[in-house]
C-alpha cells in the first residue's frame, strides 16, 4: 500500500473496535464507573447525565452555556472525532480545552464528574486530550479524582508523561515531592507545570486550588533546584511575573508570586535590569495587598541581590501612593537588608522633596532608630547636596528642615558626610560649614534682626546635643535676663527655654540653672505648674532613675527658694515630688536619706514645729531621726521600723486633720499610683489608718479601700506559709516591714499589703443596734446604711476568699475568720449570697455547700431550730439554670426534712430574716412543713434534672381540685400564703420572680389577696424613667394573679380589690408593658370577665373606654380587649344606651341637619371606640340590637359635633355594625315596614356630605332589603335619585361596586313587580321603558371605561333574556342621529357601548336579541309606510320628545341605526359555542334581513324607505362575512354557477382570499365542494381566453394549489394543459405561471406528461427575461427537481446549465440568488450518472473549442458542486475524462505573472473536490501526471510551475500533513529552482513566492514523519540563500514570506547542528557589503529568536558576536535592528552584555 493510501486509510473510524460484540472486547474506559458498570450505561444515558451536570454548572457559571452546542448538542451525540477533518478536530480540541478549563474550580463537585464522564465516553479525551486533562487534574494531584483519571489516561512510554505510568498501574495519587522531582529531571514537565497558571489567568480560568498548587509546587521546585540556569529562568521568570501583570489583580495570585520571587531571589543571582523589572511589577499590583505584605516581599527579593543604584521613577511614585507604606518601611528598617530597598528609594524621594508624601517618608526614615549605616550615610550625602543649592527653592528648604532633624539624631554621620564632600570639592568647604552652623540658628529668616537672632541662637543652642553647649547657652540666657532692655517678644521664649532645661539630666546644666536663684526663681514661680510637672516627670516616673546629686539639687532649690515664696504649691510638691522618695528600701536607702535630710533641714524648723511643712509631715521627721539613731538594730529591720513609724504618724495626722476626707481621697490615689514606692507607702498608711478607725467610719473607709484596690482574685503568690498557721501569725507587722524594705517593687509585696487589708475586714464587728437583712442587703431606715454596708463588705470578702482557688490556705483562713465572726448569722448570710442576682454561679454553689455543712452541724446538735425561714431561699436556688446549684439546694432541703423530724423549739431568725421588715411573715406548723418538704424531697430527682419541674410539682401538689377536702384545701392555702408572705418580704426582685414562677401554675385567690401590697405598687404613678425599676417579668407575674378565681372578690363591693384592679388596668394600659397587657387580656377572656356581674362588666368597659379616650397610646390595646369582651347583646345595648347622644324634639326636615347641641364632650370619643369595636367584630344576630343601633345612628345624625369627621366616622361604624348583625339573621322575619326604620338611612343619604358615608348607607339599605323588602320599595325612588346625583359620575372602583351591590339588591324587586303586571315581551319592553331610561339616560354620566361593565351587570340583574333587547335598543336610540351619518369605523366607535353589552352574552342570545331588534325595525318600517296603522312600537316617537325633524325621519334614523348595529354586532363563532338552534336562529335573522332589503318604496316622501333597504343589504354582506367555512364555500359554489360574470369573478376573488386561511382539518371537509369549483373554473378556462374572469380563475387555481388536499389531485391535473396553453400565449403568462408554481411539489409524478414541455417553456421565458415571472419560473423548475429528479436527462440538464453559463457571462455581478439556488439544487438533486457525462460532453463540444475565461469560471463553478455531490464510484467512472478536462483547463487559465483570474480559483477548487473523492491508488498516477505536466513536459514553462504551486498550496491547506509524502517529488525541482534564483537564472517573483509558500505550509503541517534531518538539510542552504534573492528581486512581500518559511523550517528542525547552521548562515549575511541584505538578515534572525529562542538558546554566544558587530554599523537602521535582535535574544537568555 502506498503512503497516501496508508494515510487515507486512517480516515476509517477508530471507533470500529467499539462496535464489535461486547463479550469479545475489554471493558470500556470510564471516569465515574468501573469497566463493567460503564458497559451497562449506553451513550444516551451518559449524554443525559452530562447534560444534567452541565446545567447544574451553568447555574454557577454562565460560561458553560457557550460549550453546550459543540460538546453536548444532539449533533455531538453522533460525532466521531476520528472521522473529522483536522480543522474540525482543532476546533473540537479548543472547545474541550475551554470546557476543562472552566471545570477547574468545580472539579470536586458531582456535576463536574458527570461532564467529564460524557467527554471521556464520547470524545475520548483521555486518549486525545491528555495534556488538557493534566492541566485540569494536576492541581488536584493528591486527590482521589486525580487517581481515577490517571488510571484511564493513555500515556505512551518514553514520552513526557511516562513517569505517571507507575502511578497509573498502582492506582495511586501523585505526591508533590514526586512531581517536583520529575520537574527537576524533565524540563518539559517543569515548563508545563509552570505555564498552567499564566495560561489560566490569560483565559480567565484561574481558581484557588490552581493558585495554591502553583505556589506550592514552584516553591519546592525552586528550593530543591541546585542551580537555576538561564534556560530555566527563561520560562520560570515570565511565569512568575504574569500574575503581577494581570488586570485586574488577583490577590492570592499576587501573594503567591511574591513568595516565589522571594524564593527565586534567594536561589540565584538576578541581573539588575531584571531585578528592576521585578520590583516594578511587584509595585504595580501593591494596591491589592496589605502594605506589610508588599514591603516584606520586596525586602525579601532585594535582600540577596546586589544593591540597586536607584528605583525607576514610576516605581517610586507608586510606592508613595500605597496607603500605610510609611509605617511599614519604618518597621522594615529593623530587618537585615533593609538598605537594599531604602537606598534605591532615596534618590527618587530626594527628587520629590516638594511632594508632601516624599518629605514625610524621608522624615519617617530619618526618625527611625537603628537605621543601617549605609542608609544613614546616603541620607546625609543626599540632604547635604540638596541643601547646598544656591537657589532657594521649596526643595532646598525642605532639605534643610530634614537635615536639621537628621543632625539631631546622627550628628557624627552628618559630620562625616560633610568632610567627605569637602574632600571631594574644596570649593564647597565654606558652604558646608555655613550650612552646618546655620542648622542651629535662624539667620536669613525675614523679619528677624541681628539682636533677635543672637537670642534665638542661644535658645536653640540650649537644646544642643552637647552638654557643654547647653551649659553655656543657659548661662548666657540667664545673663541676658539680667539686662533690662530685652525685647518683650523674646522674653517668653527665653523663659520657656530655661523651663525646658529643668528636665535636663546633666548635673552641670542643672547647677548652672540654679546658680542664680534670684533670676531663675521668679521665672519658675511664674510657671509653677509647668515647673512642678517637669520635675515630677523627671524624678518620679517609673522609667526615670535620677542621680542623688541631681535629686538633691532639685529638692534643695524647691524647699529653699521655690516654696518659701510660693506656699500654695506645698501640696503638689509634697505629693508629686517628695512622697515618692519618702519610703526607705534597700534599693533606695540613700535616696530616702537625702530626701529626709532635705525635709528635716530646710522644710521643718529646728524645733520640729510646723513651718512650711505639709500637714502629713508633722512629727514624721522626729520619727525618722529616732529610727536612724538606732545603731544596734539590723539595717533591714531599722528601715522597716522607720517606714512603719512614718506610716503610723501620717495616719495619725490624717485622723486629726480637719480635712480628713480630702486627705483620705489623696491617700486613695496613692494606692493606684504607678510608682511602686508611692503605692507601697500608701498601703502602709491605709493599713494603719483602718486599724485606727472604728464603727461607721471604719466600714465606709474599708468599702472605699476595697473599691480602690479592685481585687478580683488573690493569686500570684505562695500561701504555703499559711498551711499550719493563721493569718495573724503570717501577716504580722515585722514580716510586712521586711518585705517592703527588701522588694518594694515586687508584685508579691503589693499583694501581701492588699491581703493584710482584706484580712482585716472579717474581724470587723457588726454595727451596734442594727438588725441586719442578710438576704436582701437593704435597710428600713434610708438614712442608716450601716447594715447594708456591713453585709456587702462581708459578701465581698466571702467572694474574694472563694474565687482564689490557687491559695487554698488563705481561703480557709479567711472563711474561718469570717464564719467565727458571723456565728449564727452564717446561714442567713449564705442565703443572701446565693439568692443575690449578682452572685456568680460557682459562688452560689459554694454558699449552698457551706449552708449544707451548717445544717449538718445542727443535725448533729439537735437544738430544735426551725429553719423554715430559709426554705423560700432554697426554692429560689432549686430553680437555678445551673445544675450544681439545684443539687446543693436540694441537699439542703433534704437536711431541713431531717431536722423537721425533731421537736422545734425556736424559729431561725424569727421575723428578722429580712431585717426589720414591716410585712408580716406567715409560718407553717411542723406538720404542714414536713408534708411540703416531703413533696419536695420525693421529687428531688425530677427537680434536679428539670429546672421547670417545680412548677409542675406545685400544680400537682397545691393546685385546687373539685374533689379536695376542706383539710386538704386549707393546707394548700396555708402553704401558698406562707410562700407568698416571703415574696412580700424579700426585696430582691429576682428572688420574687423566681418564687412567683414556681407557683405561677397554681390558680388561687390567695395570690391576689396576699400579694396585694406589692400589686398596689403598680398603681402608684411614677415618672417614665422610673417605670423600668420594676422588672417586666415581675409585673407579668403579679398581673397574672388576677384570674377567674378572684371574680367573687372583684364583685364584692366591700372589697378594695376592685379599686386596685382598675388602677392596675389603667397603669398597665397607659404604660408600654405590652406583655402585661396580653396577660391581663388573656385572664379577662378566660373566665374573669365572664365571672363579673353585669354592673362590673359595664363599669370595666367604661373604664377601658375612658382610658382609650385620654391616652392615645392605649387606644389600640383597649380596642382589642373590648373587642374580645363585648359579646353579650344586653351589654352592648346598655353601652349604647349610656353613650348615645340625647336630644329633645323632632328635627326639622327643612334643613340638612338639626343643630341641637353646640358642644360635644368626650362621650363622642368613647362612642367612637365602642362603634369601632362593634363595627369590626362579629355580633350576634338580633333585631333588637339592629333597632338600638339604628336608634343610636339616628341620635348621631341629629347631633352636632365640632369635628364633623368624627360624626362621619361614628356613622360609618354604626352602619358596619348594623350590617354585621343583619348578616347573622338567616331567617327572614315577617315584619311591618316600621320595625326596621330604613327612613333613617334615607335621611342619612339625604344629608350625607361624605362620599364614604353615602356609599355605605346605600350598601346597608341594599343589605336590609332582604329583611324589609316592603320598606325598601317605599323608599326606592329617593334612593335612585340620590344615587344618580352622587355616585354615577364618580370614577373609582369602590363607587362602582356600591352601585353594583345596590342594583343587585333593589332592582330585582322592581323586576318582579314589572313582570307581575306585563306578561308579553313587547308589553314588558314598553312598561319598563321609563324605568330603564333612568339608566340609559345616565350612561353619559358614567365614566367611559366603566359603562360597559355597568350595563352588563345591569342586564344580568334584570335578566338577559327579557331585558337585553330593550336596553340595547335604548342605547342605540341615543346615538341614532349621529351614527347614520358616520362611516363604518366611526359608527362602530359610536356604537361601542351597546356592542360591548351584547357581546358579553352567548352567541345564541345575541342572535335572538338581534332578531328581536329586527322585528322592531320591521315595526318601525311598517309605521313609516302606514303612519296611521295601529300597533305598539318600542322606539315610537312620543309627542313630548323634542325632535327638529319629522316623526318619519326620526323613525327612519332609528331603523337605520338598529340595522347598522346588527351588522356590527355579529362575530364569527365556533361550533362549540353554538346551540342546536343557532343555525335556525341565523336563518330567521337572514330571512328578516332579506324581507327588509326587498321592501317596496312608499308613494310619498315621508314613506320612502330606500335608506333602510340599503342598510339592510349592507348588513346582509356583513352577516355573510361571519358565516362558517362550509357555508361560505357552498355559497361561493352557488355564485360561480350563477352565470353572472361579475358574481363569478367576485366569488373567485373571495375564494382566493379566504381559502388560504382555512384550517387543514376544515379544508379536508370541503374537498368535494372544491372539486366542483375546479370543474367550474376549468369550464371558464376553456371558454375565456383573456379578461378579468380568466385572471380571477387562474388566481383561484393558485389558491387551490397552495392548499391542495388529498382527493383534489385528479381535478387539478386536468386543468394543467389549459394553463400551459395560456402560458404559450403569453397574454396571461404571469398569472398562469403563478398558478403552475405550487403544483409540481403537490402533484409529483402526475406532472410527468407535461415535464419536458414545461421545462422548454420555462427556460424560454427565463431567456426572454420577463422580470415579473422569474420567481414563479424558478419555483417551477425547483419543484420539478425536488419532485421528479430522476426524470432529468442530459438534455434537460444541458438546457439549464447552458442557461446558467450564459447568465454568468452576461451578468456583471454575481449570479442572481434564484439562479444560484437553481444550480445548487441541480448539482444536489440530479443524478450524477447524467450530470457528470453532460458536463464532460459540454466541455468537449463547446468550451474547449471556444474557451472564454468567464464561461470557464461558470463551468467549473458547476463542476465543483457536481463533483462534491457525486458519489465516489461515479467520479472514478469518469476520472480519465475529468482529469483531461482539468489538464486542458490548467493550460487555459495559467498565467506567467501569477496574477490569477477568477477562473483559476474555481478550477483549483474543482480539482480539490476531485482529489477528495480519490484514494491513494487513484490519486498517485494523477499527481505524477500533474507533476510531469508542470516540470517534465517539453511544453512546461514558468506559468505551469506557478499554477502547480497554487494547486499544491490548496491541497496542503485542505489535507495538511497528508500531502507531505508527495513533497518527495518536489524537493529536487524546488531546490534547483531556488539555486537558479540565487544564481540569477530565474527572477519570476510569482514562482519564487509559490515555492516559498509551499515549503512553509509543508514545514508547518509536518508531524515529523516526512521532513527529517536529511531532507531538511537539502532545503536549508537553498532557502537561506534566498535572503539575498529577496534583495536582488526587490520583492518587499517576499521578505515576510521568507521569514515565515525560515521560522517554520526552524520549528521542524530538531538537530542541534542543523539549527546552528541555520542560525549562523542567516547571521553570516550580516557581513555582506549590501546594507539592505544585512538589515534583512537581522530581521530574519530576530524572527527566528522570537519564535524559537528556546531551541536556539545554546547559540547565544555566537549570536552575540554578530549583534556586537552590527551594533557598531554605520547604518542607523541596522543598529536599531541589531538592538531588536538583542532584545529578542535577551528575552530568552537574559543579559548578554557580558558575552
Amino acid at each position: 500500500m502506498s503512503s497516501l493510501a496508508a494515510q487515507l486509510a486512517q480516515n476509517a473510524s477508530l471507533n470500529t473496535v467499539l462496535l464489535v460484540d461486547r463479550s469479545r472486547r475489554k471493558a470500556g474506559e470510564s471516569y465515574l464507573f468501573t469497566g463493567r458498570e460503564a458497559d451497562q450505561h449506553d451513550l444516551e444515558s451518559i449524554h443525559a447525565l452530562g447534560i444534567n451536570g452541565l446545567l447544574q454548572l451553568a447555574s454557577l457559571n454562565a460560561a458553560f452555556r457557550e460549550i453546550e452546542d459543540p460538546l453536548f448538542s444532539e449533533h455531538a451525540k453522533t460525532t466521531d472525532r476520528t472521522l473529522l477533518s483536522a480543522e474540525t478536530n482543532t476546533d473540537l480540541d479548543k472547545s474541550i480545552a475551554t470546557c476543562l478549563a472552566l471545570l477547574g474550580p468545580y472539579l470536586m463537585e458531582i456535576p463536574s464528574g458527570k461532564v467529564i464522564e460524557w467527554l471521556v465516553r464520547r470524545f475520548r479525551i483521555n486518549e486525545f486530550n491528555v495534556e488538557a486533562l493534566l492541566s485540569l487534574f494536576l492541581p488536584y494531584h493528591e486527590s482521589p479524582h486525580f487517581t481515577k483519571m490517571i488510571t484511564i489516561l493513555h500515556i505512551k512510554p518514553n514520552t513526557t508523561w511516562s513517569f505517571l505510568l507507575a502511578y497509573k498501574s498502582a492506582a495511586q495519587n501523585l505526591p508533590r515531592i514526586s512531581l517536583v522531582t520529575e520537574m527537576l529531571r524533565n524540563s518539559d514537565v517543569a515548563r508545563f507545570v509552570t505555564s498552567l497558571l499564566p495560561i489560566a489567568m490569560k483565559g480567565g480560568f484561574s481558581h484557588r486550588v490552581l493558585l495554591a498548587f502553583n505556589a506550592a509546587s514552584l516553591h519546592d521546585f525552586i528550593l530543591r533546584s541546585r542551580a537555576l540556569d538561564e534556560g530555566t529562568l527563561a520560562y520560570l521568570l515570565p511565569a512568575l511575573l504574569e500574575p503581577l501583570q494581570h488586570v485586574p489583580n488577583v490577590k492570592d495570585a499576587v501573594l503567591g508570586s511574591y513568595i516565589l520571587l522571594s524564593a527565586l531571589s534567594h536561589k540565584c543571582q538576578i541581573a539588575p535590569v531584571a531585578l528592576k523589572t521585578i520590583v516594578n511589577a511587584m509595585t504595580n499590583c501593591a494596591d491589592g495587598v496589605l502594605p506589610a505584605h508588599f514591603v516584606n516581599s520586596i525586602l525579601a527579593v532585594c535582600e540577596r541581590q546586589p544593591l540597586l543604584e536607584r528605583f525607576s521613577d514610576g516605581t517610586v511614585k507608586r510606592i508613595m501612593r500605597i496607603p500605610g507604606v510609611i509605617g511599614e518601611l519604618k518597621s522594615a528598617c529593623l530587618w537585615v537588608g533593609a538598605e537594599k530597598i531604602i537606598c534605591p528609594l532615596l534618590p527618587g524621594l530626594e527628587k520629590r522633596l516638594e511632594d508632601e508624601h516624599a518629605s514625610s517618608l524621608l522624615e519617617t526614615i530619618i526618625s527611625t532608630s537603628n537605621l543601617p549605616p549605609l542608609v544613614v550615610n546616603q541620607l546625609a550625602s543626599l540632604l547635604l547636596s540638596t541643601s547646598l543649592l544656591t537657589k532657594i527653592t521649596s526643595a532646598s528648604t525642605t532639605a534643610r528642615r530634614l537635615l536639621f532633624i537628621f543632625q539631631q539624631r546622627h550628628p557624627l554621620a552628618l559630620q562625616e558626610a560633610a568632610e567627605t564632600l569637602t574632600q571631594q570639592d574644596e570649593t564647597l568647604k565654606e558652604s558646608v560649614e555655613q550650612l552646618i552652623v546655620s542648622l542651629a540658628v535662624v539667620q536669613g529668616i525675614p523679619g528677624v534682626n541681628n539682636g533677635q537672632a543672637d537670642e534665638i541662637d542661644m535658645i536653640l543652642a540650649s537644646t544642643n546635643a552637647d552638654s557643654k553647649v547647653r551649659e553655656i547657652a543657659v548661662k548666657n540666657l540667664l545673663a541676658t535676663l539680667s539686662i533690662q532692655n530685652i525685647d518683650v517678644s523674646n522674653m517668653e521664649a527665653i523663659h520657656l527655654a530655661l523651663l525646658a532645661r529643668v528636665q535636663d539630666t546633666n548635673q552641670g546644666v542643672i547647677d548652672v540653672l540654679y546658680e542664680q536663684p534670684t533670676i531663675i526663681t521668679p521665672i519658675l514661680v511664674a510657671h509653677s505648674q509647668g515647673y512642678i510637672d517637669s520635675i515630677s516627670n523627671t524624678l518620679t516616673l517609673v522609667s526615670s532613675k535620677p542621680k542623688r546629686s541631681l535629686l538633691r539639687a532639685h529638692l534643695y532649690f524647691i524647699v529653699s527658694h521655690f516654696l518659701p515664696g510660693n506656699v500654695s504649691w506645698i501640696d503638689d510638691v509634697f505629693h508629686r515630688i517628695l512622697f515618692p522618695f519618702m519610703l526607705f528600701s534597700k534599693p533606695r536607702q540613700h535616696t530616702a536619706e537625702v530626701v529626709w535630710d532635705v525635709i528635716s533641714t530646710n522644710l521643718l524648723k529646728p524645733d520640729g514645729a510646723k513651718g512650711a511643712a505639709h500637714e502629713w509631715l508633722v512629727g514624721c521627721s522626729a520619727s525618722v531621726e529616732s529610727g536612724r539613731e538606732k545603731s544596734d538594730v539590723d539595717p533591714i529591720q531599722k528601715m522597716g521600723g522607720i517606714n512603719t513609724a512614718i506610716a503610723t504618724q501620717i495616719a495619725r495626722n490624717i485622723l486629726k486633720s480637719n480635712n480628713y476626707s480630702v486627705h483620705f481621697e489623696e491617700l486613695f490615689k496613692k494606692l493606684q499610683d504607678s510608682n511602686h514606692h508611692t503605692r507601697i507607702l500608701g498601703y502602709m498608711i491605709t493599713l494603719s489608718l483602718l486599724r485606727s478607725l472604728s464603727g461607721e467610719h471604719q466600714l465606709e473607709a474599708v468599702h472605699k479601700v476595697l473599691d480602690v484596690m479592685n481585687i478580683e482574685e488573690l493569686t500570684g503568690f505562695e500561701d504555703a506559709s499559711l498551711q499550719n498557721n493563721d493569718l495573724s501569725y503570717v501577716i504580722d507587722e515585722k514580716s510586712l516591714e521586711k518585705m517592703v524594705v527588701m522588694k518594694p517593687s515586687g508584685r508579691s509585696t503589693s499583694q501581701w499589703m492588699q491581703i493584710s487589708i482584706v484580712t482585716l475586714v472579717p474581724t470587723i464587728l457588726p454595727p451596734a443596734g442594727v438588725t441586719l437583712d442578710w438576704l436582701t442587703c437593704s435597710s428600713t431606715i434610708p438614712s442608716d446604711q450601716r447594715g447594708p454596708h456591713y453585709v456587702k463588705l462581708m459578701r465581698k470578702v466571702y467572694e474574694l476568699a472563694n474565687v482564689s482557688a490557687s491559695v487554698p490556705h488563705l481561703t480557709f483562713s479567711l472563711l474561718q475568720t469570717l464564719f467565727n465572726n458571723l456565728k449564727e448569722d452564717t446561714l442567713a448570710f449564705l442565703a443572701g449570697v446565693w439568692i443575690s442576682p449578682t452572685t456568680p454561679d460557682y459562688l452560689s454553689v459554694i454558699a449552698l455547700h457551706h449552708a449544707s455543712a451548717f445544717l449538718q452541724a445542727h443535725t448533729a446538735v439537735e437544738d430544735g431550730v426551725d429553719f423554715q425561714t430559709i426554705l423560700p431561699s432554697l426554692i429560689v436556688a432549686a430553680q437555678s439554670q445551673d445544675k450544681p446549684q439545684r443539687e446543693g439546694a436540694l441537699a439542703c432541703i433534704s437536711l431541713l426534712r431531717r431536722l423537721a423530724e425533731g421537736k422545734f423549739s425556736t424559729v431561725y431568725k424569727f421575723d428578722v430574716i429580712y431585717g426589720q421588715n414591716k410585712n408580716q411573715l406567715q409560718y407553717l406548723d411542723q406538720d404542714d412543713l414536713k408534708k411540703y418538704l416531703d413533696a419536695l424531697v420525693d421529687h428531688q430527682d425530677h427537680l434536679l434534672h428539670d429546672v421547670n419541674y417545680i412548677r409542675t410539682l406545685h400544680q400537682l401538689h397545691l393546685g385546687t381540685r373539685k374533689g379536695d377536702k376542706k383539710r386538704e384545701s386549707d393546707y394548700k392555702y396555708r402553704v401558698l400564703c406562707y410562700i407568698l408572705s416571703h415574696v412580700n418580704s424579700v426585696i430582691v426582685n429576682d428572688a420574687r420572680i423566681t418564687l412567683l414562677k414556681a407557683f405561677d401554675t397554681v390558680s388561687n385567690s390567695a395570690k391576689a389577696n396576699i400579694l396585694l401590697p406589692i400589686i398596689q405598687v403598680l398603681t402608684t404613678p411614677r415618672p417614665a424613667n422610673e417605670d423600668s425599676l420594676i422588672p417586666q417579668e415581675l409585673v407579668n407575674l403579679l398581673v397574672s394573679c388576677f384570674d377567674a378565681t378572684v371574680a367573687n372578690d372583684l364583685n364584692d363591693v366591700q372589697n378594695s380589690m376592685w379599686a386596685t384592679f382598675t388602677a392596675v388596668i389603667r397603669n398597665i394600659y397607659t404604660s408600654t408593658r405590652q406583655s402585661s397587657q396580653m396577660i391581663l387580656s388573656r385572664s379577662l377572656e378566660q373566665g374573669l370577665f365572664a365571672g363579673l356581674t353585669i354592673e362590673r362588666k359595664t363599669a370595666l368597659c367604661h373604664h377601658l373606654l375612658d382610658i382609650s379616650s385620654h391616652d392615645a397610646d392605649a387606644y389600640a390595646a383597649c380596642k382589642q380587649l373590648l373587642g374580645s369582651l363585648i359579646q353579650d347583646t344586653t351589654l352592648i345595648v346598655q353601652l349604647l344606651n349610656s353613650l348615645q347622644p340625647n336630644f329633645t324634639g323632632t328635627p326639622s326636615r327643612a334643613s340638612k341637619r338639626a343643630k341641637l347641641a353646640d358642644t360635644v364632650d368626650d362621650s363622642h370619643q368613647r362612642l367612637s371606640l365602642l362603634t369601632e369595636v362593634l363595627g369590626t367584630r362579629s355580633l350576634p344576630g338580633s333585631l333588637d340590637l339592629i333597632s338600638h343601633l339604628l336608634e343610636t345612628l339616628n341620635r348621631v345624625i341629629q347631633s352636632v359635633s365640632p369635628a364633623q369627621a368624627d360624626i362621619n366616622y361614628i356613622q360609618q361604624l354604626l352602619m358596619s355594625a348594623i350590617e354585621n348583625v343583619a348578616n347573622k339573621i338567616t331567617e327572614i322575619p315577617n315584619l311591618s315596614p316600621s320595625v326596621i326604620r330604613l327612613d333613617i338611612l334615607v335621611e342619612l343619604i339625604r344629608v350625607a356630605e361624605n362620599p364614604q358615608t353615602f356609599h355605605q348607607a346605600l350598601l346597608l339599605m341594599a343589605n336590609l332589603a332582604r329583611l324589609a323588602p316592603d320598606s325598601v320599595l317605599h323608599n326606592v325612588m329617593p334612593v335612585f335619585t340620590f344615587m344618580g346625583s352622587n355616585v354615577f359620575h364618580r370614577d373609582d372602583t369602590y363607587s362602582f361596586r356600591v352601585v353594583q351591590q345596590t342594583i343587585d339588591s333593589i332592582v330585582p324587586v322592581m323586576v318582579t313587580s314589572l313582570k307581575s303586571v306585563h306578561r308579553q315581551p313587547l308589553d314588558l319592553y314598553v312598561g319598563s321603558k321609563e324605568f330603564l331610561r333612568v339608566f340609559t339616560d345616565a350612561a353619559n354620566h358614567i365614566p367611559r371605561h366603566r359603562r360597559s361593565n355597568f350595563f352588563a351587570h345591569l342586564v344580568g340583574v334584570l335578566g338577559s333574556d327579557d331585558f337585553l333587547p330593550p336596553i340595547s335598543m335604548l342605547l342605540v336610540e341615543k346615538v341614532s342621529n349621529r351614527v347614520i351619518r358616520q362611516n363604518s369605523d366611526d359608527a362602530r366607535s359610536t356604537l361601542a357601548l351597546p356592542l360591548s353589552v351584547i357581546h358579553q352574552s352567548s352567541p345564541d342570545l345575541q342572535v335572538q336579541t338581534l332578531t328581536e331588534i329586527l322585528r322592531e325595525c320591521q315595526r318601525l318600517s311598517a309605521r313609516i309606510l302606514s303612519p296611521n296603522a295601529d300597533g305598539p312600537t318600542f322606539l315610537d316617537v312620543s309627542p313630548d320628545d323634542d325632535h327638529a325633524a319629522s316623526i318619519s325621519t326620526a323613525l327612519k334614523r332609528r331603523a337605520q341605526a338598529l340595522l347598522m348595529f346588527i351588522g356590527h354586532s355579529l362575530k364569527p363563532t365556533t361550533s362549540e359555542s353554538r346551540s342546536p338552534s343557532y343555525e335556525e336562529n341565523m336563518g330567521q335573522l337572514v330571512t328578516a334581513l332579506i324581507s327588509l332589503a326587498t321592501l317596496q318604496e312608499g308613494a310619498g316622501v315621508e314613506t320612502k324607505i330606500g335608506d333602510i333597504c340599503i342598510a339592510a343589504r349592507s348588513t346582509i354582506n356583513q352577516v355573510l362575512g361571519v358565516m362558517s367555512v362550509i357555508d361560505f364555500v357552498k355559497a361561493v359554489q352557488s355564485m360561480i354557477k350563477s352565470g353572472d360574470e361579475k358574481i363569478q369573478a367576485g366569488a373567485m376573488n373571495l375564494l382566493c382570499e379566504r381559502l388560504p386561511d382555512v384550517s387543514p382539518k376544515t379544508r379536508q371537509e370541503i374537498v368535494p365542494t372544491i372539486n366542483d369549483i375546479i370543474i367550474a373554473i376549468k369550464n371558464v378556462l376553456t371558454t375565456k381566453a383573456d379578461g378579468v374572469l380568466l385572471s380571477s380563475a387562474l388566481r383561484a387555481i393558485r389558491s387551490i394549489g397552495l392548499t391542495l388536499s388529498p382527493g383534489e389531485e385528479s381535478s387539478i391535473t386536468s386543468v394543467i394543459p389549459h394553463i400551459i396553453k395560456v402560458v404559450k400565449t403569453r397574454s396571461e403568462a404571469p398569472s398562469a405561471l403563478a398558478a403552475l408554481s405550487p403544483l409540481p411539489i403537490k402533484l409529483g409524478p402526475r406532472f410527468i406528461p407535461y415535464f419536458r414541455e414545461i421545462i422548454l417553456e420555462s427556460v424560454g421565458i427565463l431567456r426572454e427575461g420577463f422580470p415579473d415571472v422569474m420567481e414563479d419560473t424558478y419555483a417551477i423548475l425547483l419543484g420539478l427537481l425536488a419532485s421528479i429528479p430522476s426524470f432529468w436527462s442530459a438534455k434537460e440538464l444541458s438546457q439549464v446549465v447552458t442557461l446558467y453559463i450564459e447568465h454568468c457571462v452576461t451578468t456583471i455581478n454575481a449570479p442572481s440568488p434564484p439562479m444560484l439556488r437553481l444550480m445548487k439544487t441541480i448539482t444536489k438533486r440530479a443524478l450524477p450518472t447524467a450530470l457528470l457525462p453532460m458536463m464532460i460532453e459540454m466541455w468537449t463540444t463547446v468550451l474547449k473549442i471556444t474557451p472564454d475565461l468567464d464561461r470557464v469560471t461558470a463551468y467549473f463553478d458547476i463542476l465543483t458542486r457536481a463533483i462534491r455531490s457525486s458519489t465516489r464510484p461515479a467520479v472514478l467512472e469518469n476520472l480519465r475524462s475529468l482529469f483531461s478536462i482539468f489538464i486542458d483547463s490548467f493550460d487555459i487559465v495559467k498565467t506567467p505573472s501569477g496574477k490569477s483570474h477568477l477562473a483559476e480559483t474555481y478550477t483549483i477548487m474543482a480539482f480539490k473536490e476531485l482529489v477528495v473523492k480519490l484514494n491513494d491508488a487513484a490519486f498517485r498516477p494523477l499527481f505524477r501526471r500533474l507533476y510531469d505536466w508542470a516540470f517534465a513536459d517539453k511544453a512546461a514553462d514558468i506559468a505551469r510551475k506557478i499554477f502547480f504551486c497554487h494547486i499544491y498550496d490548496t491541497l496542503l491547506d485542505f489535507f495538511k500533513g497528508l500531502m507531505n509524502p508527495y513533497m518527495s517529488f518536489l524537493i529536487e525541482p524546488f531546490s534547483q529552482s531556488l539555486e537558479s534564483f540565487h544564481s540569477g537564472q530565474l527572477d519570476n517573483q510569482a514562482y519564487w513566492s509559490g515555492i516559498v509558500q509551499t515549503l512553509t505550509k509543508s514545514f508547518s503541517f509536518d508531524d515529523g514523519a516526512f521532513w527529517r534531518d536529511d531532507k531538511l538539510r537539502q532545503m536549508t542552504t537553498p532557502l537561506i540563500q534566498q535572503v539575498a534573492v529577496c534583495i536582488n528581486l526587490n520583492y518587499s512581500d517576499g521578505k515576510t514570506l521568507l521569514q515565515e518559511c525560515l521560522t517554520a523550517l526552524t520549528d521542524t528542525t530538531t538537530d542541534d547542528d542543523l539549527l546552528k547552521a541555520i542560525n549562523l548562515d542567516v547571521l553570516m549575511h550580516t557581513r555582506s557589503e549590501d546594507a539592505r541584505l544585512r538589515l534583512l538578515a537581522l530581521t530574519c534572525s530576530e524572527a527566528l529568536w522570537r519564535a524559537h529562542g528556546g531551541k536556539l538558546l545554546g547559540f547565544v554566544a555566537e549570536t552575540a558576536t554578530f549583534i556586537a558587530e552590527c551594533s557598531e554599523d554605520e547604518n542607523d537602521m541596522i543598529v536599531r535592528e541589531s538592538f531588536k535582535l538583542k532584545d529578542a535574544v535577551e528575552s530568552v537568555a537574559g543579559n548578554i552584555n557580558g558575552l
